[in-house]
């Protein structure tokens, strides 16, 4: 299941459905994941066919497909940014101090927001592709129109031949900082490294000094993506681990700023959840971005050395 596999089946299941906005109940019934339902099996996870998952990451594809369409309505797009965000219609409201029944005749296109740049800032996607559609709007970042199942890992062989391209274009007098400035000017102003980008499973993102190909995934991790403080407290977290070389380093710094902003131990994560939070994206970067980006750094390394 391509970017999936560190999922149990069931995980991955529930995650498309809650994305696809399908009712719980009867849902793995009606969509054709029990094969005997009438038959008892041992344990408590039912039998998956591939076949009934294949359908469900299909509807996913669509969803993302409509992404690109410069024919969406501002409703539809709108409820595309929401349902990538793993947001409901409440969540939004609460958000922007607004009815939820306002929000909801937004997603039904029978009201058009006068709020739509802070929708855009909320929903984290881009204020002309949420106004007007279409994918020449969506950047090399872009979290939403990401694909899943077999998909992504045939556009991954792709990007990775489109990135090797790259670095052969590179000067003859390329120094290494050069070198990682062509290419991240590449990734962010070509159209086709961007679409195979979201085709892959991922996006183009500059991590510190570093060009990144990084797996998003348009399902909530279970548990993995909860947190207990504020974004200005994350923005230190983050900030602090670019800067500090150990987690112990980076969680101390952490502390004393948050201490210093007069929070509580309660308002910024322990030690063991900051190494946990490392833990989970070294796994995920072996697992999804690695190969790609070390041949990155590679070749702009080798090129340099030959010239």
């Amino acid at each position: 299941m391509s970017q999936f596999d560190k999922y149990t089946t069931a995980e991955y299941v529930e995650g498309l459905r809650v994305f696809l906005n399908i009712k719980k109940q009867g849902f793995q019934r009606e969509a054709g994941l029990v094969r005997d339902p009438g038959t008892k099996r041992k344990g408590r996870l039912p039998s998956y066919p591939q076949e009934a998952i294949k359908l469900l990451e299909d509807e996913v594809n669509k969803k993302a497909a409509l992404c690109e369409s410069a024919t969406t309505t501002f409703g539809e797009r709108f409820r595309i940014a929401r349902d990538y965000l793993g947001y409901n219609d409440s969540q939004v409201a609460r958000q922007l101090g607004v009815s939820r029944e306002l929000v909801r005749r937004w997603g039904e296109n029978i009201h058009r927001p006068s709020c739509v740049p802070e929708l855009a800032e909320l929903l984290q996607v881009p204020l002309d592709w949420l106004e007007y559609g279409g994918e020449e709007y969506l950047p090399a970042n872009s979290h939403i129109g990401v694909r899943v199942g077999e998909e992504n890992l045939l556009w991954r062989e792709q990007l990775f031949g489109m990135t090797l391209d790259v670095v052969a274009e590179l000067p003859d007098d390329v120094d290494v900082p050069q070198a990682q400035a062509y290419i991240e000017d590449a990734v962010f102003t070509r159209y086709d490294l961007a679409h195979a980008a979201r085709r892959a499973g991922g996006r183009w993102q500059t991590v510190g000094a570093t060009l990144l190909f990084s797996p998003w995934i348009p399902i909530k991790e279970h548990g993995l993506m909860r947190r207990y403080w504020s974004d200005e407290v994350e923005a230190i977290i983050s900030e602090e681990l670019d800067l500090n070389q150990t987690v112990l380093a980076a969680w101390e710094a952490v502390k004393a700023r948050c201490e210093a902003l007069g929070l509580s131990s309660e308002q910024y994560p322990k030690l063991i959840s900051l190494h946990k939070r490392i833990e989970k994206e070294r796994t995920r970067a072996e697992t999804f971005g690695v190969d790609l980006n070390d041949m990155i750094a590679a070749s702009v390394e080798a090129y340099s050395q030959h010239h």
